[in-house]
């Protein structure tokens, strides 16, 4: 891994000072990880390796959980740890999607505080999920946005468009037309099953797309 020279960033109430010693930080480990050095906006200064940084798994030297208990208990603390490791981390299992390709987080967003008011200020709820506008940018104010499963859905690098009696629709626009959940008419047509079959064969009774009566006799 090229090396990153965190000097001066922020993250969560951690500002890095400059870099220390590589050590094992308490674990036992064949190669020595980066360690840190930062000051904590308490005043105590306090040794991180790199990892724990970029990945939202350290922000403080100890005191955020005193002084800020919100973020530990908080689902927005959890987007924005999971985040991070989409991008940051090469072990998690969704970084080659994100930081594989390229993807950052924009350094402002280091400050967990700083990624919360923003989010409470651009229309964040219980029940959305972070959505980059656009797939080849960054994490970042200008590029993102707080959307519903369906908009996710439309907006991933794995949608395909399908042509069909004249109009072309999203896997996700198809399955909300014929009433049906996404992820059914995506596992269908990826099982080979034609369009047709996909969006008529019945499920536990439930027939979608049209009535029981003018299913093609070929649909099982």
């Amino acid at each position: 891994m090229k090396f990153e020279d965190l000097t001066g960033r922020k993250f969560g109430r951690l500002t890095v000072i400059e870099r220390a010693p590589d050590g094992h930080n308490g674990v036992k480990r064949i190669k020595p990880v980066t360690m840190w050095k930062c000051i904590c906006d308490c005043g105590k200064e306090t040794i991180v390796n790199r990892y724990s940084l970029v990945t939202g798994h350290t922000v403080s030297c100890g005191c955020k959980t005193r002084k800020h208990g919100y973020a530990h208990k908080e689902r927005l603390y959890e987007t924005w740890k999971n985040m991070r490791r989409r991008c940051n981390d090469p072990t998690n299992k969704r970084f080659e999607q994100y930081g594989g390709k390229g993807v950052k987080i924009c350094p402002e967003w280091d400050d967990y505080e700083v990624f919360r008011e923003w989010a409470m200020a651009n229309g964040y709820r219980e029940d959305l999920t972070i959505d980059r506008i656009n797939l080849n940018g960054d994490y970042c104010p200008e590029n993102c946005r707080w959307a519903d499963a369906l908009t996710q859905m439309n907006n991933t690098t794995r949608n395909r468009f399908i042509e069909y009696c004249g109009q072309t629709k999203t896997v996700a626009q198809w399955a909300r037309y014929f009433g049906m959940k996404p992820y059914m008419l995506n596992s269908r047509i990826c099982k080979g099953w034609s369009f047709e079959r996909a969006i008529y064969a019945p499920y536990n009774g439930v027939v979608y797309g049209h009535p029981i009566e003018t299913i093609p006799e070929r649909v099982p």
